[in-house]
């Protein structure tokens, strides 16, 4: 029991030392408050990011919070992401790679599969690119660099209750925080009457909005589920720095708007070991305004978990494991540079195994894909991404039996 707790408390200061930061670095990620992630467990990433309908027992499950009720005793989970890109057009080829903490959440049942809250911390977009270019004025060779960094991370707090037997129902409240930083830098190479010139915008913000979220069980077995957010407009604080001349603080606030969202589910037993799992989800871009985004967000997943569904600690080892599979489809809602819509497309493969103890699992997942296309982006990205989730319980407060 000591044991369990220590690895608890292990997992939780690993997850609040790291900082959020951007988990991916892309070509894309330049229009508005970069690309927008979606994340629902550990358990959803092998499955195609699909688990808006699944209720798990080890599953902290962030998107929908009514799935909650559905863990017994005391959570915490972590996750960690390992991406890889290799870009490709314009000429021009890379490489990069990024390592990082993707969130953390703590669940704990107040009233055992009745009522339940959570709480944590997981980035919502990320911004990191960089673009350099040799120019001439006047026979003078410069090279112009504009460079773009931050993103959006958010705060949340979760409760869940289940009113009857089939029917569970959430609701999250949202703390985004964040900062976008743009640098635009001029260097002269030659010429000492010209002046090397640098201007850094930066934007910081904090707003609030939540999330509603149902699970419904029409059949033993048998599952749907939906989610809704509402749109919400970020008021950012905006400074100007010219570099060896002035800052500009006292500027007029900026707003950021962040479109409505959606999602709805479903996930069903095909016989006692398969799960099987279908998500649509879809954030409405084209109903604000936002820089670069015009179409609406759309993400169709379809996800297998073969499980041995072995709960009890005697239970062997391939009993309590999960092998996924999944695919998803999705259209970021952005428009490139030329017009053309910006889509992915991603295979994956996942594992979950359990540690030592009855409530505690690892959560492995690989996703292997590609983030535009040649015949109509100007860069197509290859994406390899890992991720790795822990989960450990811990049985709090709960009364035991009088001898």
């Amino acid at each position: 029991m000591m044991t369990r707790f220590k690895l608890f408390l292990i997992v939780a200061t690993l997850c609040c030392l790291n900082p959020l930061t951007a988990a991916a670095q892309s070509f894309y990620s330049q229009r508005g408050l970069g690309l927008v992630k979606y994340f629902v467990s550990g358990q959803s990433v092998g499955m195609g990011g699909v688990g808006l309908a699944v209720s798990d027992w080890l599953t902290v499950n962030y998107m929908n919070p009514a799935a909650l009720v559905s863990l017994p005793v005391a959570f915490i989970s972590g996750t960690f992401a390992h991406e890889s890109l290799d870009l490709s057009g314009s000429g021009q080829d890379g490489a990069i790679s990024n390592t990082n903490v993707r969130g953390f959440q703590f669940h704990l049942p107040i009233k055992k599969e009745r009522i339940s809250m959570a709480m944590g911390l997981t980035p919502y977009s990320s911004i990191e690119y960089s673009f350099k270019a040799s120019h001439f004025l006047n026979n003078d060779r410069f090279t112009e660099t504009l460079s773009g960094s931050g993103g959006a991370n958010i705060a949340f707090f979760s409760l869940a209750v289940r009113p009857f037997k089939k029917l569970a129902l959430g609701a999250t409240g949202l703390l985004y925080f964040g900062n976008l930083r743009t640098i635009w830098r001029v260097v002269f190479d030659n010429n000492a009457t010209l002046i090397n010139t640098q201007q850094e915008n930066t934007q910081s913000f904090t707003d609030t909005n939540f999330r509603l979220g149902f699970q419904y069980e029409i059949y033993k077995g048998w599952r749907i589920a939906g989610v809704y957010s509402p749109s919400v407009t970020l008021n950012a604080d905006q400074t100007i720095f010219l570099r060896n001349i002035t800052e500009f603080d006292d500027l007029p606030r900026q707003t950021i708007k962040l479109p409505a969202s959606y999602g709805i589910g479903t996930a069903f037993y095909a016989g006692r070991k398969l799960l099987v799992g279908l998500d649509y989800y879809v954030e409405n871009w084209s109903g604000i305004e936002s820089d670069g985004f015009v179409n609406d967000s759309q993400r169709l997943g379809i996800g297998f978990e073969y499980s041995g569904r072995g709960t009890n600690i005697n239970s062997n080892w391939f009993s309590r494991s999960a092998f996924r599979l999944g695919f998803y489809y999705r259209d970021l809602g952005l428009e490139d540079p030329v017009g053309e819509s910006v889509t992915e497309v991603f295979g994956t493969v996942g594992l979950g195994f359990p540690l030592r103890w009855t409530a505690s699992r690892v959560d492995l997942g690989l996703e292997i894909g590609k983030r535009g296309s040649l015949d109509s982006n100007p860069i197509k990205e290859k994406i390899l991404r890992f991720t790795a989730s822990v989960t450990v319980g811990e049985g709090w407060f709960f009364r035991r039996g009088r001898r």
